[in-house]
C-alpha cells in the first residue's frame, strides 16, 4: 500500500504503522513483552489483562493479526501462542491451529512442534499419529 501512496494505519489507533512489516511485528511484541512482564511480576493476572488493559490487548492483537495476514511468520506464532492459551483473547484452537500452520509451513521449529502437538491430541484439527509424527520430524531437522 504504502508504494501507492496509500497511508497504513492501525486498525485500533488509526495511527500510522511503523514502517513495513518488521516494524509493525516489533511495536506489536514490545508492547506484548511488556503487557506478559506485568503478568510474570504479579502485577496483575493473566486473566485480569484483558480487563485492566483492554486497549493494549486488543491494541496488540490487532497489530500481531495484521502482520500476521501479511505472513510475518513470528507474528503468526505468537499469535497462535496466544490463541492457544487464551492469552488476552479467547482461547480458540482452530485458530490456534491455522497459526501455526502457517508459521511451520515457513519453517518456524517452535510452530512445527507445537502443530504436531496437536494433530497428537486433535486440538482444532482431526487427531493424527502420523501428522504428528511428521511435524516433530520437521521440528528436528
Amino acid at each position: 500500500l504504502r508504494t501507492k501512496k496509500v497511508a497504513q494505519a492501525c486498525p485500533m489507533c488509526r495511527e500510522e504503522l511503523p514502517p513495513g512489516l518488521d516494524g509493525l511485528w516489533d511495536l506489536a511484541f514490545r508492547t506484548w513483552k511488556r503487557l506478559k512482564g506485568m503478568v510474570e511480576r504479579g502485577e496483575v493476572s493473566l486473566l485480569q489483562l484483558a480487563v485492566t488493559k483492554p486497549e493494549e490487548v486488543e491494541e496488540v492483537v490487532a497489530m500481531l493479526t495484521e502482520a500476521a495476514a501479511q505472513g510475518h511468520v513470528d507474528a503468526q506464532a505468537c499469535l497462535g501462542e496466544m490463541y492457544g492459551a487464551g492469552m488476552g483473547v479467547v482461547q480458540d484452537d482452530a485458530r490456534t491451529f491455522e497459526l501455526y500452520k502457517q508459521a511451520a509451513a515457513q519453517g518456524h521449529v517452535n510452530s512445527q512442534y507445537n502443530l504436531g502437538v496437536m494433530y497428537r491430541y486433535g486440538h482444532g484439527c482431526e487427531p493424527s499419529h502420523e501428522r504428528a509424527l511428521e511435524w516433530w520430524a520437521k521440528a528436528a531437522e
